[in-house]
């Protein structure tokens, strides 16, 4: 039904932009470089969203037609070949126009091709070897945010980047302002936002468009139990990725996709803080890097590679097997199982956050997380299993198993790398437990080749752009820096797009 409201504006713009991680911001300058005015409404009291979370490599195309090929098959066949062709495209383009972003502040650029990397992370399909990444190396007088902890310098460093051109410019940005309503005019055109800043409503107007670019739902939990295939999945990252968007997206007759697919791998979750913490498996699957632990299900059997190929991307899978004998979900939760040879190889949980109240400095060995009773140590393997509830005698013999399969160097169960590979036999033993863990949504309004949303049949809703993790481009299989080489791509899109409206 569409609605013909009657508004008193506060302010008027030209462009809105909903969120000020990467793609908003990328939107926001390119529609500014356009010619439009601009205005950044954001949720919380800083930029970044989840970009400043990300490692800040960014994915790039070194030739458009192999790429081509590549994104083709991570889309599984969930995407029309020109959002494909506009991707590879658009990575293609990614590193001149940092070039152009760098001129603001000075940073350093790199570029390395992925066949050239010491790990690779991308999937071995046709055209993988057409991929590389470029990263911020340097910023003059930059060391990070001082609210953020745990999160790579180079994401920070990309931030940095984005947010100096923002200023350089001088769009205006509105912090800790939350949009809660799209508003329409009668003929169904989007023509504003309704917003809250600091207990008090604002409406704002746009003259030509207005672009959602506010992120997932990693923290709204509605949306994961209906769209998530297993449940419960925690989720680490921006808590202010509520799904704003997609449920305003929703309201004016968005169709949505990819709703099930997410970011993931597997960690841990204590009610201190509401936010998850990954494994320490991140970037590159490096094949001489030992892991010092086996997952184990609800019976005390190993069930997975424990360290596969984009260790950040898929390793939450195999925990979400549903037994209808049971019934329910015999590996959620999980265990992971080591000895104290592996507590001593490394902290296993890389916590990051943008709420400074959430810090939690994990120990380098693992030591203090034993002493709070997140790690479960027993002396012998009986005792452990008896202690996280699983049966003993399959626990011993999982154990035994997987030390025959270390010495021979093959794991002829799930393809584990054999540099990966370490026995438990050092005493004590350790058991902790572990969850489904999101890193990122993926889901949320449908968008063609210049982002616009569209309803179910297919028709772009008037003056609506969504951009970034709130319907990504990504709908089978993710690629590491996908997100961030998205932000660039849609972003740029988006904005010059919303330009190209007329004023209303």
């Amino acid at each position: 039904m569409k609605s013909n409201p009657s508004v008193s504006w506060d302010e008027q713009t030209d462009v809105v932009i909903v969120g000020y991680g990467g793609s908003g911001a990328l939107a926001a300058l390119a529609a500014h470089d356009a010619g439009a005015k601009v205005t950044i409404v954001e949720k919380s009291p800083h930029p970044g969203g989840s970009t400043v979370l990300a490692g800040g490599s960014v994915k790039i195309a070194l030739d458009v037609e192999a790429a081509v090929s590549y994104l083709a098959t991570t889309q599984g066949g969930r995407c029309s070949e020109d959002l494909v062709r506009t991707m590879a495209q658009g990575m293609y383009e990614i590193p001149q126009y940092m070039e152009e972003l760098a001129k603001v502040n000075g940073a350093k650029l790199n570029i390395r091709k992925d066949k050239e990397r010491v790990g690779v992370d991308s999937y071995l399909f046709p055209g993988w070897d057409s991929l590389g990444f470029i990263a911020i190396t340097q910023i003059p007088g930059f060391n990070g945010f001082p609210w953020v902890r745990g999160s790579a310098p180079a994401g920070q460093r990309l931030v940095k980047l984005l947010s100096d051109n923002v200023d350089f410019r001088k769009i205006e940005v509105r912090f800790s302002t939350a949009v809660k309503q799209l508003v329409r005019d009668g003929q169904g055109r989007i023509i504003g936002v309704r917003a809250e800043q600091e207990g008090r409503s604002v409406s704002i107007n746009a003259r030509k468009a207005v672009v959602l670019a506010s992120g997932g739902f990693e923290f709204n939990e509605r949306l994961k139990a209906e769209s998530f295939e297993a449940y419960p999945v925690y989720s680490m990252g921006h808590l202010p990725n509520t799904g704003d968007g997609i449920l305003m997206s929703q309201k004016v007759g968005a169709a949505l996709w990819h709703m099930w697919h997410l970011h993931g791998s597997y960690g841990f979750k204590f009610p201190e803080y509401p936010v998850a913490f990954r494994t320490s498996l991140s970037g590159p699957r490096i094949q001489t890097r030992k892991i010092g632990w086996i997952n184990v299900d609800r019976f005390g059997k190993r069930f997975m590679n424990e360290y596969e190929r984009a260790p950040q991307d898929t390793m939450h899978r195999p925990l979400q097997l549903f037994d209808p004998d049971l019934p329910g979900f015999p590996r959620i939760p999980c265990y992971l199982v080591f000895g104290e040879e592996g507590r001593r190889l490394g902290p296993i949980a890389r916590p990051i956050t943008t709420q400074m109240e959430q810090v939690h400095q994990w120990s380098e060995d693992n030591s203090q997380e034993v002493e709070r009773g997140w790690i479960i140590s027993s002396m012998t393997i009986k005792g452990l299993a008896d202690k996280i509830g699983v049966d003993a005698a399959n626990l011993i013999q999982t154990i035994k198993g997987w030390n025959k399969i270390c010495h021979k160097g093959e794991d002829p169960d799930f393809r584990r790398p054999p540099g990966t590979m370490m026995p438990i036999e050092t005493r004590p033993y350790y058991a902790m437990q572990a969850w489904p863990i999101c890193t990122n949504t993926l889901g949320g309004p449908v968008h063609d080749v210049k982002q616009r949303v569209l309803d179910p049949y297919g028709n772009p809703i008037p003056r609506l752009y969504a951009v970034g993790e709130l319907g990504s481009f990504y709908g089978h299989v993710y690629l590491l820096g996908g997100n961030l080489a998205e932000c660039f791509v849609g972003g740029r899109i988006a904005g010059q797009a919303a330009v190209e409206e007329k004023v209303l």
